[in-house]
């Protein structure tokens, strides 16, 4: 954890910690890019923008370098607050609708054939094709297992749709929700402006059904989220990150809490290690495992400022933590001949291999 002074918590929730990982050091490997929730460097500054984030209801933007840390952080925010958790990654093909909901046409056509060839003409419900996003379902959970549909709707009830992370979230908080929107850059632009209704009214409409729009709901007439300081905040958090690959629109980053996630220092590093692979009593993050975190972030650090002139690729926080992982557990030291130009090549260098 940082040290960082010159910021003080608000107050607004209570300081957010990790959660003490089973000893041994498989657990770090089954899961090398944490998305659990459970481990965190969480920094004053850091926790200052999602205090923000809930006191105005806005989006939370994570702006920072690819293995920075920005896609695991809405996990653990959600983990501490007992929220429930959702997230999607945004790919070049995805656009705004399917963050709301899906038709399925292509299977609807299916069924219409299938239903004509054996002469059946019963209609068919178009609520049985609806396929909730992932806004829906942190919106209004109960209506997105609905499909939309109602008891006052003529048509029969649909299947239940299945809800996304269902067995962890249902231990979660019922009207609270923390949603991923991962790597936004990658999108067309025309993606985070169709976003700018539905997030800043925390409703839409399902033009496939037109009927109740879809929108944030107090479930059971359950009362606001409060705060550690008894403060009422929002009761979701959307946070959305981006490599800054391409420029977001000027018009949605206005409406959004921004955060850049800086590249740690050495110590920093250091502790970041030591928060990964402290395994006390299998594996103890002593004072030979901390020296050799300690010159391997040296080695970064080291490698970054080469680089930096010539605008190529910086290794980061993954990365390192990938070559500390494979330095302590295959006993491989700094400098340490060709093992450690294999591993430094396989780990850090990785483009530029041929320069080592």
């Amino acid at each position: 954890m940082s040290t960082d002074t010159t910021l003080v918590y608000t107050g607004l929730i209570a300081p957010l910690a990790n959660e003490a990982l089973p000893p041994g050091s498989g657990e770090a490997l089954d899961a090398p890019d944490r998305r659990d929730g459970r481990l965190y460097d969480y920094d004053p500054h850091l926790q200052m923008a999602v205090e923000v984030a809930l006191a105005t209801g806005r989006p939370l933007l994570l702006r920072g370098e690819p293995g920075s840390g920005k896609s695991s952080l809405a996990a653990f925010i959600a983990r501490n607050l007992g929220y429930r958790y959702y997230e999607t990654v945004i790919t070049s093909h995805s656009s705004a609708q399917d963050l709301l909901w899906k038709y399925d046409l292509v299977r609807r056509l299916a069924d219409a054939q299938t239903r004509g060839a054996q002469g059946d003409k019963a209609p068919l419900s178009d609520y049985d094709y609806i396929e909730p996003g992932v806004l829906w379902w942190v919106f209004d959970r109960e209506s997105a297992a609905l499909r939309g549909w109602h008891a006052d709707s003529t048509c029969p009830e649909p299947a239940p749709a299945g809800e996304p992370n269902a067995e962890l979230n249902a231990s979660r908080a019922v009207d609270r929700a923390v949603v991923l929107i991962d790597e936004l850059d990658k999108a067309d632009p025309d993606l985070p402006n169709a976003l700018l209704v539905p997030l800043g009214s925390m409703a839409f409409e399902v033009s496939d059904i037109r009927e109740r729009p879809v929108k944030v709901t107090l479930a059971g007439g359950a009362e606001p989220a409060l705060g550690a300081a008894g403060q009422a905040m929002s009761r979701l958090l959307v946070v959305i990150t981006t490599n800054e690959e391409r420029e977001l629109p000027p018009a949605f980053v206005r409406r959004c809490i921004v955060h850049r996630l800086e590249h740690p220092g050495v110590e920093r590093l250091v502790g970041i290690a030591r928060l990964h692979f402290n395994r006390p009593p299998k594996r103890s993050f002593g004072e030979a495992e901390e020296k050799l975190a300690r010159e391997i972030a040296k080695r970064l650090e080291a490698l970054r400022e080469e680089r930096a002139a010539s605008r190529r690729r910086l290794p980061g926080t993954a990365e390192y933590l990938d070559a500390v992982r494979a330095a302590l557990t295959l006993g491989i030291g700094v400098g340490g001949g060709p093992a450690w130009e294999a591993l430094q090549r396989a780990t850090l260098l990785k483009d530029d291999w041929h320069e080592s």
